[in-house]
């Protein structure tokens, strides 16, 4: 696989800049195209039976008139900080729900970049855990303040022997050969430690014939919850990038992600890159 169209969020909260600094970083490296996306949907116009017919029509045309603000806003924001680094950039910007525009924008990129959850959610702002199950490509979530930069740097893969982590190694390889190194890890009870140990072994072995220099570790499960333990891992070995599956089931319409992938979106300060 090979990225050359990254799509990135302009939604207007605090890691915005920075995730327009690792978005042209990215494209860089990568000899990829950047499009980014703005969008703000209109948020329920309240309602109240005496006022109604006289209020409605302008408060509508003043929320719209909020949102498109906020999108031209965003383009700026982006426009000025890719002409600085000389990107090869692209524009997408509607007055929509965020996701649905992000996802539909998908179908024309390799990678997409947003922000981990934040308040701009979901009106102003893509819902990651939407973008994630819904856009049918790989998602790097960038924290408001990366501790570091997933290029030049070890990379950590979270390994779960399943689809999903099948599918988010493969989709990180244009990144893994940007690392420095891949460190692939599993949490695990003491009784399968030594499956897990081959079945590291394999993947770190196929990372190899990708040219991607790699190592496995699996972590004896204990009473410390497995996304902190992969989280500490990460750190110490001073990694700018987690690879990780995504886990979740439908309730109803709505997607309900498993423990370990809620804790990773909420606590990581490390680019995320996930795939369902």
């Amino acid at each position: 696989m090979t990225i050359k169209t990254l799509l990135v969020s302009a939604s207007n909260d605090v890691g915005r800049d920075a995730r327009f600094d690792l978005a042209c970083d990215l494209a860089k490296a990568l000899h990829a195209r950047l499009i980014g996306v703005g969008a703000c949907a209109l948020e329920a116009v309240p309602t109240d039976p005496f006022w109604a017919g006289a209020m409605t029509g302008e408060l509508l045309g003043l929320y719209r008139d909020m949102a498109a603000q906020e999108v031209s806003e965003g383009r700026s924001s982006f426009e000025m900080v890719a002409a600085a680094r000389a990107a090869e950039t692209g524009w997408i910007g509607m007055i929509e729900h965020p996701a649905t525009v992000l996802n539909a924008a998908a179908r024309a990129a390799d990678l997409i970049l947003v922000a981990g959850p934040n308040d701009t959610t979901p009106f102003r702002g893509p819902d990651p855990v939407e973008v994630i199950t819904g856009a049918g490509r790989p998602v790097l979530v960038v924290p408001a303040a990366p501790l570091a930069s997933p290029l030049g740097r070890p990379a950590v893969i979270a390994w779960k022997d399943s689809r999903e982590s099948r599918l988010a190694a493969a989709a990180a390889l244009p990144l893994l050969k940007k690392a420095r190194d891949a460190h692939v890890l599993a949490v695990c009870p003491e009784d399968q430690a030594d499956i897990a140990n081959i079945q590291l072994a394999d993947v770190a072995a196929w990372l190899g014939r990708h040219g991607v220099k790699a190592s496995s570790e699996v972590l004896v499960r204990n009473e410390t919850k497995t996304a902190r333990r992969l989280l500490d891992r990460a750190a110490a070995l001073n990694a700018g990038l987690i690879v990780a599956g995504a886990y979740g089931h439908l309730r109803l319409t709505e997607w309900v992600l498993g423990g370990v992938t809620r804790s990773l979106l909420a606590d990581s300060e490390l680019c995320l890159l996930m795939a369902r």
